[in-house]
């Protein structure tokens, strides 16, 4: 699985005006829509995420590494 692609999505998340929108409407439309493809367990990752947080809370979340790829299928 790419951590690097995670982190990627959640980048834009927080620095883009109109991506967090989209993908609080609908992730997985959002996320492909912005030239991301990913695999299995990249999709259940980011649907463990809750995206009704804050950007704050979203971005300090990621600056603290709380988004373990690491943990997803096993």
């Amino acid at each position: 699985m790419s951590e690097e692609i995670v982190k990627e999505i959640l980048d834009k998340y927080v620095s883009d005006e109109t991506f967090p929108a989209d993908v609080r409407t609908d992730p997985e439309a959002a996320i492909r829509n912005a030239g991301f493809e990913l695999d299995d367990e990249e999709r259940a990752l980011l649907k463990s995420i809750d995206f009704s947080q804050t950007d704050e809370q979203l971005a300090e979340r990621m600056s603290a590494g709380t988004f373990d790829v690491g943990q997803v299928g096993g």
